[in-house]
């Protein structure tokens, strides 16, 4: 028998093998090259932030020790994330990939506020309710918290 090249053994019709899918992402290039968060992303970041603002408003009003409760979260979560982000960043340094620097430290920034102020709320709400309902409300809570972190390590 005769060994045959597979080249010639494909038919010339045949398109080639196709590359594996790429991953779908939050970001999209901008025009001079940097990614910017989609628009669904922007809309949410957005509500946080407005959000974060009014209640912390409200609370500088109303009840400044569940104000600095709440700061001591964020703090406390922003470390943890920053952590977290500086890990994933140092595994794409290694890889080949790039650092996005300012962009990366304000988008932990803003993803530690947003489970800070789930939780913060969780435990504003819940004060006097009964217990199957705080039960309730920290599952919820913890649900989100759990949403915003694999956003963030996934962007």
């Amino acid at each position: 028998m005769e060994d045959v090249d597979l080249e010639e053994q494909r038919l010339p019709h045949s398109p080639p093998p196709s590359p594996p899918p790429l991953r779908k992402s939050a970001r999209k290039p901008a025009a001079d090259g940097r990614c910017v968060l989609a628009t669904p992303a922007r809309a949410l970041s957005l509500v946080v932030l407005v959000v974060g603002v009014l209640f912390a408003v409200h609370l500088l009003v109303h009840d400044l020790r569940t104000l600095v409760l709440l700061a001591a979260e964020w703090l406390c979560i922003f470390f943890v994330m920053s952590c977290v982000a500086a890990c994933e960043r140092g595994a794409e340094d290694a890889g080949g990939g790039g650092s996005r620097g300012l962009g990366a430290v304000a988008e932990v920034a803003l993803w530690s506020l947003a489970m800070a102020l789930t939780v913060t709320m969780t435990f504003w709400v819940a004060a006097g309710l009964p217990l199957p309902a705080v039960a309730f409300l920290y599952l919820l809570s913890l649900l989100a918290v759990s949403a915003c972190f694999a956003v963030l390590l996934d962007a």
